[in-house]
């Protein structure tokens, strides 16, 4: 199964990401590749307002 849509980051994302815990910088990667191969409405649940 190919990839749902592409993630282009601004330079600035680098800088944030690179300010985190490897633990967590590491999840975020994690958590936006799942994204971009399946729908899961929950994945991102917690960034929802």
């Amino acid at each position: 199964m190919g990839k749902l849509f592409d993630v282009l980051f601004l330079d600035e994302v680098f800088g944030v990401l690179s300010g985190l815990d490897e633990k967590h910088y590491e999840k975020i990667l994690y958590n936006i590749r799942k994204a971009q191969k399946t729908h899961d409405p929950e994945l991102f649940k917690k960034t929802q307002r």
